[in-house]
């Protein structure tokens, strides 16, 4: 039986501390019937609640690893976002029949490296002889030179051959394009001296996302001639590299969680 608002009104006037609903859990204030929440004035909450963020793919696999529910009738999903490299798991979530609040949740957001941001910043970039100096000497311990024979380089001798590289100006007729060199016009061909010195492909071997492995990442060297020697670099095959970096990371998750259900895709209780 429902109560009508003088019933309520009556009820409410002759408890001055208001009435208690949800079996002690709230109470109706005032006139208009206001609901108090009781829960800061008990010793406990009613229910476990938070919001555990991290950049720690160890960190989050440990939080939720000691905190998912082993006796629920479902295994507890945990959603990953490849594409963001993004992982978040409600612990509360229930399932189905019996769906929780989905208010206790540890949330993933996985951070470039720093060598990594340095990769994606040089990929696409052109230096100056100055320039790529500078990107050796700041990097070049992660990285191994080969020329366009395949021959390996050393780093010192790569970073004074990219100092000392000059422009031999030629004339002649040659439409034919070679490693470090370039065409200018019809009668003029600018080409880079010594370019057997120089590096046709960086490869830089480097963590992309802090708690997954080592793997090595291409980059073409090429050579621009125009207003003096300048060096364009381009990572090679990075979308395929970055999709199996992305499955790493998945992978992992569900290894280390194997009890809960890991799902590709996000989630919006």
């Amino acid at each position: 039986m429902s109560l009508t608002k003088e019933a309520l009104q009556h009820l409410e006037a002759s408890h001055k501390s208001g009435t208690e609903v949800l079996d002690g859990e709230a109470l109706i204030l005032g006139v208009e019937f206001k609901l108090a929440d009781l829960e800061q004035y008990r010793a406990q909450r009613r229910r476990f609640r938070g919001k555990f963020e991290t950049q720690g793919l160890e960190a989050f696999i440990d939080y939720v690893g000691a905190r998912f529910d082993t006796n629920a009738a479902h295994k507890t999903p945990i959603f990953i976002d490849r594409e963001r490299m993004n992982a978040r798991c409600y612990l509360d979530i229930g399932y189905i029949p019996e769906p929780g609040h989905c208010d206790h949740v540890a949330s993933l957001s996985l951070p470039k490296t720093p060598e990594f941001l340095a990769f994606h910043k040089a990929n696409s970039n052109t230096y100056d002889q100055q320039g790529i100096v500078e990107l050796l000497e700041d990097w070049g311990h992660l990285m191994t030179f080969e020329n366009s024979k395949g021959e390996s380089l050393e780093k010192g001798k790569v970073i004074n051959a990219f100092r000392k590289v000059s422009i031999d100006d030629l004339t002649s007729i040659d439409s034919e394009k070679q490693e470090h060199s370039s065409q200018v016009g019809v009668m003029s061909k600018v080409t880079v001296k010594n370019a057997e010195r120089l590096p046709a492909v960086i490869t830089w071997r480097l963590t992309p996302y802090d708690g997954l492995d080592e793997r090595n990442l291409d980059m073409r060297v090429s050579s621009l001639t125009k207003s003096g020697p300048s060096f364009r670099l381009r990572a090679m095959a990075l979308d395929a590299a970055e999709q199996e970096i992305a499955e790493e990371f998945a992978n992992k998750i569900e290894a280390e969680l194997p009890d809960l259900e890991c799902l590709l895709g996000t989630f919006s209780p």
